[in-house]
């Protein structure tokens, strides 16, 4: 059985556009806008991608007017009772995600539920991911520069990289002092091995700052290559790295130009 005293409708926000035409009053009445206004409503409804269809739980919406809101649970879903019957604007907001607003009739003793549709904001969250990226890139340069100051260790610059002009990022790396580089037993894939031959180890590999496990240097493609940092003995591993892998012989790490690790898209 339908509830007289409740109606539904489907509202694009991000297009601040209403997809369906407002239904009739549930009951008629004679009072006019003043009277209205005295009245009250009550407002649900639920907010979702335009996209996936998936529930945006933390969605703030407002009626402006009325001047009360309501945060949107894990599934979407929001209730604004004892709202001020009558014209009022339906505002929305969810990070990373066009908000907007929208005209809204409210009627008098009724519950009005809406479907709010949100498009991502695909141009403002784009432009945060390069502005994180560059940002993490020119710290990892200030701490290579720095320790590349104090003498200790290997390091290759991206301009020395363009002189080398090198094939695979392996090929950087074989021509630092102390580094066996070659196909492992298992698969292929490019080994970094320190020491002689009956007793190499495995340095430990960072990448912008993460230490990789099970990892090829040969994944990351050499125009991605910002700078590279070597040390061949667990005494000149930098702190902060050495306390990431303790057991480890040695360090590469390599800091990419665009603050990118394997795998990212």
């Amino acid at each position: 059985m339908v509830n007289p005293n409740s109606r539904t409708a489907a509202v694009l926000v991000g297009l601040l556009l209403a997809l369906s035409p407002s239904p009739t009053r549930a009951q008629e009445t004679g009072a006019d806008d003043a009277d209205a206004a005295q009245q009250l409503a009550t407002l649900i409804g639920q907010v979702v991608s335009e996209v996936t269809g998936e529930p945006l739980g933390g969605a703030t919406v407002a009626l402006r007017r009325a001047r009360r809101g309501a945060l949107a649970d894990s599934a979407g879903n929001f209730s604004i009772p004892q709202a001020l019957a009558g014209e009022d604007t339906l505002e929305v907001r969810y990070v990373g995600y066009e908000g907007g607003s929208t005209p809204i009739t409210l009627e008098p003793e009724v519950t009005t539920r809406v479907v709010l549709l949100l498009a991502p904001n695909v141009v403002r969250v784009a432009e945060l991911v390069v502005e994180i990226e560059r940002g993490e890139f020119r710290l990892g340069l200030r701490e290579f520069e720095r320790r590349r100051a104090k003498g200790i260790g290997e390091f290759v610059t991206r301009e020395e990289i363009e002189r080398q002009n090198p094939r695979e990022t392996s090929d950087v790396l074989r021509r630092i002092p102390g580094l066996r580089v070659g196909p492992s037993n298992a698969g292929g894939r490019t080994e970094i091995t320190l020491g002689r031959d009956a007793f190499p180890c495995r340095p430990a590999i960072f990448v912008d700052g993460l230490h990789m496990a099970h990892f090829s240097v040969d994944d990351i493609i050499v125009p991605d290559l910002g700078a590279i940092e070597v040390y061949t003995g667990a005494g000149e591993i930098p702190a902060q790295y050495a306390s990431m892998a303790p057991s480890a012989c040695g360090a590469v790490l390599i800091w990419t130009r665009r603050g990118k690790r394997p795998g990212d898209p």
